[in-house]
Parts: structure tokens; C-alpha cells; sequence
């Protein structure tokens, strides 16, 4: 499975650089097998099953978990920017005896210090020159098949190869176990997306604690001799494009909300080295979309995938899409449309619940039976999606989560997000998203909808007639809006809407 995958890439492109940083370091596929492994002997020791490992995207978190990896343990991808409340919760829930980070990088983050702790620092002084030679000649000069053996026990396709945890955007994060046989199915269905070239570079901005960044940005790369550069911090948007530019990244993976800001900041020179650009995590707006193609003549593709779908369901092609959709599902991949209530499947172009099931879907949540007996149906993962099939490919409409119940009516509220964002965006010109709505109780009319909008003294009137114009119905039109000096965001770039319903509800409770 993936550590054999990653040997075997590994023996093949020994002196090719798979990893690099925004501070201008590097790292050959070589010296990665080589310090995994190293690293491997300290961290089979530490106490646990489950060990946290706490960096950002860079070198050092990369070989944190791929070392956690050949050690035979379970990492656990902890959101350090989530609360304490939140991060005790997955602590607890995954009995985690160790945290594995870096005494330089809490330090910066101002991350409180744990005794659970184990500094990657500290274990790197205990290796001697010696050990890393001898470590190094014998991952150059062993065979293959002998250092794939070696570590044969920990890479069985049914053994958990991390838990993460769902963003909490709308709710409590829940565990997902992955397998090795997931990432491994997940990497497969990949590489029939990107038709990966040798010489193709990643922008690795994602961090490790998503599943995007964990599956895509560190595992992708090491199994099929790719590279991928590193960088801590997503809305760093001015740097990113420095970052693209210097390090000649051909593969941008983002969300809509990130997007934006690349297309604010981003000099066209920058993105020459571009060939593939694609969006998931959250709706692609199309005005993001235009505007991107419009300055740099790169089309942004549309991805779909959740956590426990370990990364991806469907995708856009270069070759075969659908602007709006978000593509076909890739292979061993089913799906349907199902009526909300009864779970009868609909027929196509008939908007409803959408159900998949595939070899790269997680089997159940961690420690929460009650939680998974909700999350399938006869076999099928339910998504929480509202969307339909047209022509194979497939388009989503909202979460339903994010459907407002209004006098007995469902409206979606992402529509009416983009259409409140492109009136904003004739009023600035910042790269930050401007609004996000939110849906919360109302006595009368069942619920009402909540708009918070970065524009100063945001008026209802004028909003509304603007809206009015763009065709958008009374109905679904926002009962309030509030300024925000900024919407919050998630570290993927994902909107925080429990943090905003949260606001909401304090206000209009």
C-alpha cells in the first residue's frame, strides 16, 4: 500500500527533490525515506497508539507524519488553530498520550505548551552523524523489496493511516479514520485528474489537519515522484504568488474563498508555469472563476470531495467539464440522487440528497457508532449535499445544512451569497470575501436569514433593491444585515458559519 508505493518511488527518483519550503529549503525523495525512518525509531516509543502531530504545511510536518507512518502509528491530524475546547474533545476522543511538533513553531503560534509534548528538535539532537549515514546508505543501498519488507506490518490496506477530522464549519468535528487503502484508492483516482507530469510541482498551502492537504499535498507527490512547495499560511496571498513564481508550481489547489484573494494579489508574470488550477472545499463563484481566467488565462476546475471520502468524488478534466458543475465521479465511484425524506432515487436532473459509496470512503466515524449509523444509507455515505446528475456530471446546489426554511419554502443560501457578493464587489476592491449568510429561528416565519457583510453601514434597503434587480425573490432576500470587520475563516479558507450563527443567534436571539 502506501509505504510500499512511497519505497518503491522513492528507490526510483532517489536524488529528486520532492519537498521545498518558502525559507528555500529542500529535500530529495532520498533524504525523505532516509529521515522517516530515522525519525521512525524515536516515535515508535512514544506512549500511545494515536500520535498528534501539530505543524504546519512545511518539510518538517511532512516528515513528522510520514514517520509517524513507518513508526506503526496512527497520526492524528489536530486542528492547532480550532479552539481548546475542540482540541481537548479530539485529545480525549483519541486517547492521545503524545503530541509531536516543533518547540520553533509553537513558540510562533503561541500554541500553550502541553507535557504530552515531544519536540521534533529534541529528537533530532539524539541522532548522531553516524546513524544518519548509516541510515542513509542503507535506504540507497538495501533493496527494495528488503526495506519494503522491513515495514511490510504497518502498511496493511485495512490498517488506519490517520484521523482527521471534519472542518466543524457547521457543526461539531467528527474523527474519520483513513485507511491505507483509502489514501492509496484516492491516489489513484487522482492521478487520472492531474495526468501528473515529472516535472510537476504542487502548491502545498493546504495544511496537514485537512484532508486535502494531508492526502493531495504530502501523499500524492511522495507515491508518484512529484513535488510539492510548502507554505504555512494560505492568505498569505502576495507571498503565495512569489512562492508559485520562484518554485515554477505547476498544480494550485484552493478553495473559492482563497481563489479570490490570488486573483487580487497575484501579477499574471507569476502564473506562467501553470497548468492546472482547481477549487473544491466550498462552492467555486463563478465571478471568482471569470475574473481568475480573465487576468491570467488559467481555467479554474471544480473538485468535490469531503473528509471521509478521503479527498475527492468527482472532478472537472481539462479535457472534459462543465463550468458550475463540479465533474464526473471519478472511478469506482457510485452515486445517486435521492428525495430527502423518502431516499427514493430520482431521475436525472432532479435535484435531491446526494449518496456515494466507493473503495476510498472511510468505513465509519471514530468511536461514534451512533454518528455512522446516520452517516450511510444501504451502503451509501449520505453527503449532506444537495445536488444533480446532467450528463454525468454532477452539480451541487447547496449543503443541507445551508437551506433556510422560510414559511414553509427551502431556499438555498449560497445563491444568494454570490449574487450579495457581486453587488459588493462593485463597492471595494479588497481581496478579502466581502459577505456570508447564515440562517437562524424566527418566530413567525420558521427562519430567517442573516447577512454579514464586510462593507461598512451595510443598508438593507439598497441591498435589497440591488438584489430585487439581479431577479432574486423577496423571499430569499436577508432580513438583516450586520458589518463585520472580517469574515471568519477556517485555516483551509473555508467560511466559519457555526462562528457566525453563533454571532447571530447572541444578537437576535
Amino acid at each position: 500500500m502506501i509505504l510500499k508505493n512511497f519505497i518503491t518511488t522513492a528507490k526510483n527518483n532517489f536524488n529528486k527533490t520532492v519537498f521545498y519550503d518558502s525559507f528555500g529549503s529542500s529535500l530529495s525523495f532520498g533524504h525523505t525515506l532516509t529521515g522517516s525512518i530515522l525519525l521512525s525509531k524515536y516515535i515508535r516509543n512514544l506512549d500511545g497508539e494515536n500520535i498528534a502531530v501539530v505543524f504546519p504545511p512545511s518539510i518538517g510536518g511532512a516528515l513528522a507524519n510520514v514517520a509517524t507512518a513507518f513508526a506503526g502509528k496512527v497520526p492524528v491530524g489536530l486542528n492547532f488553530v480550532a479552539s481548546r475546547e475542540e482540541q481537548c474533545h479530539v485529545l480525549k476522543m483519541c486517547d492521545v498520550r503524545s503530541i509531536l511538533t516543533s518547540k520553533v513553531f509553537i513558540e510562533k503560534a503561541g500554541i500553550p505548551y502541553d507535557k504530552r509534548m515531544v519536540f521534533i528538535e529534541d529528537i533530532k539532537n539524539t541522532i548522531s552523524k553516524k546513524k544518519k549515514i548509516l541510515t542513509y546508505l542503507a535506504c540507497k543501498f538495501r533493496s527494495k523489496n528488503s526495506l519494503i519488507q522491513e515495514f511490510s506490518g504497518h502498511d496493511h490496506p485495512g490498517k488506519n493511516a490517520v484521523i482527521l477530522f471534519t472542518s466543524g464549519s457547521e457543526s461539531n468535528p467528527k474523527g474519520v479514520p483513513l485507511t491505507n487503502r483509502n489514501i492509496h484508492a484516492t491516489i489513484q483516482n487522482l492521478s487520472t485528474i492531474f495526468d501528473p507530469r515529472p516535472e510537476d510541482i504542487f502548491l502545498g498551502a493546504m495544511p496537514f489537519f485537512h484532508v486535502f492537504g494531508f492526502v493531495v499535498c504530502l501523499w500524492l507527490p511522495l507515491l508518484m515522484g512529484l513535488g510539492v512547495v510548502y507554505h504555512p499560511n494560505p492568505t498569505e496571498y502576495e507571498k503565495l504568488g512569489k512562492i508559485v513564481h520562484e518554485n515554477k508550481v505547476t498544480i494550485v489547489l484552493g478553495t473559492s474563498t482563497l481563489y479570490r484573494g490570488f486573483m487580487k494579489k497575484w501579477q499574471k508574470e507569476q502564473t506562467s508555469g501553470i497548468r492546472l488550477a482547481y477549487a473544491g472545499a466550498e462552492k467555486l463563484n463563478s465571478a471568482v472563476r471569470e475574473k481568475f481566467y480573465e487576468k491570467f488565462g488559467i481555467p479554474i476546475y471544480e473538485a468535490y470531495g469531503t473528509t471521509e471520502s478521503c479527498a475527492c468524488i468527482s472532478a472537472n478534466k481539462a479535457h472534459d467539464f462543465r463550468h458550475g458543475s463540479v465533474g464526473k465521479l471519478l472511478p469506482n465511484i457510485n452515486g445517486k440522487i435521492v428525495d430527502t425524506e423518502t431516499y427514493n432515487e430520482l431521475p436525472e436532473g432532479k435535484e435531491g440528497l446526494i449518496l456515494v459509496q466507493g473503495p476510498n470512503f472511510m468505513k465509519g466515524y471514530y468511536n461514534a457508532p451512533e454518528l455512522t449509523e446516520q452517516a450511510f444509507h444501504q451502503g451509501y455515505y449520505i453527503t449532506g449535499d444537495i445536488g444533480k446528475f446532467e450528463d454525468g456530471f454532477l452539480y451541487i446546489t447547496d449543503r443541507l445544512k445551508r437551506f433556510a426554511k422560510i414559511g414553509g419554502e427551502m431556499v438555498p443560501l449560497s445563491p444568494i451569497e454570490n449574487k450579495l457578493s457581486h453587488i459588493l464587489d462593485h463597492k471595494t476592491e479588497d481581496e478579502k470575501r466581502n459577505c456570508a449568510l447564515v440562517n437562524i429561528p424566527h418566530a413567525q416565519k420558521g427562519e430567517q436569514i442573516i447577512a454579514f457583510v464586510v462593507h461598512p453601514n451595510p443598508d438593507k434597503l439598497s441591498l435589497n433593491a440591488s438584489l430585487d434587480k439581479l431577479g432574486l425573490p423577496k423571499l430569499s432576500q436577508p432580513d438583516h444585515y450586520i458589518h463585520i470587520d472580517a469574515i471568519p475563516l477556517l485555516s483551509t479558507g473555508k467560511v466559519d458559519y457555526k462562528k457566525l450563527k453563533q454571532l447571530a443567534l447572541l444578537q437576535f436571539a
